[in-house]
Formats: C-alpha cells, structure tokens, sequence
C-alpha cells in the first residue's frame, strides 16, 4: 500500500473514530443531566394518559431521528406533528395533549485555524437544545446542554422520559 494511501486510511478511521466516541460523550452527558432534579422533564411528566406532541421541522435528517428514537425507546402514547398542527382544534384538549417536544436551533460563532491556509477563519457551529413544553403551564423544561450531536440529545432525551414516564405509571 502507497504511503499516501495509508495515511488516508489512518485518517479517515481516525475521523470516525473520533466523531463516534464525540457522540458517546454528548449522549453520556445528556443521560446524566437530563433529569426532573435538574428541571429538564417535568416531574408529572406520564402521571396521566397523555399524549406526546413530537415536533416535525420537514428536515430530514433531524425528523429521522426524531421518529427512530421515539418509536424506538418511547413507549407511552404520541403524534408526530408539524408546529404549525399545534393550532388545530383536534390538539385543543390540554389534558391529553399537555406537552410538545421540540428544539430550538442555535449557532455559535468562533474563530478557528485552518491548517491548509495557515489563517483564522471565522466559522458558525450549529447546534441544538431540546425542550418539553408543558401547554397546560405554558412551562418550557430546557435542557441544559446544547451539542451539534442532535441525534444523540434526542436518544438521551426520550431514554430519559420513558424512564421518567414509567416511574409515574
């Protein structure tokens, strides 16, 4: 194998390797933080039989994940809806459709060295906060961590209510 092959090959495992093991970090973190103690999920949240109004953006990737992670670790009752089908008569009912989960996109600007240009370079990082929004209360349950790993702060989130949901059945 070419040297320069090879260096290919290290990089691009190590690049996996890297982002994979980023990922556990963001989603260790979330398990750890994403607590009633810490005001991230309602303390009520499950008590009654309600049903989760789970936010669809019409992005896809962040749509997939929501719907694989819910479908996947949640148990309890829930709609996929669009924010704009939070104003139909059919979710009026706050009893039974008391809390919506969805997220707010956020950036944060900074400047970093590009290695190729041997400069700064001033660049956005996007990155997500996930929240329960209780409709009844009109209370926003914000996570307090905020990571470009959205797929991994939404598993952390739903492991985290369904934990909560089946300890108030």
């Amino acid at each position: 194998m070419k040297k320069s092959n090879l260096i290919l090959v290290s990089f691009v495992i190590s690049l996996s390797f890297l982002l994979n093991s980023c990922g556990a970090i963001v989603k260790g973190t979330a398990l750890k933080r994403f607590t009633v103690e810490n005001k991230v999920i309602p303390a009520d949240f499950g008590k009654k039989d309600e049903v989760l109004l789970c936010v669809l953006k019409g992005r896809d990737s962040r749509d997939k994940y929501m719907k694989k992670h819910i479908s996947k670790y949640y148990k309890g009752q829930y709609e996929f809806v669009l924010q704009s089908d939070l104003s139909d008569a059919k979710y009026d009912d706050l009893s039974t459709y008391k809390y919506v989960f969805d997220y707010n996109a956020l950036s944060s600007q900074g400047n970093y060295y590009n290695n190729a240009s041997g400069s700064f370079e001033n660049r956005t990082i996007p990155s997500s906060r996930y929240y329960i929004y209780d409709r009844e209360a009109n209370q926003y349950y914000l996570s307090n961590l905020t990571s470009g790993f959205f797929s991994k702060l939404i598993q952390a989130y739903v492991i985290k209510l369904e934990k909560v949901r089946l300890s108030n059945q």
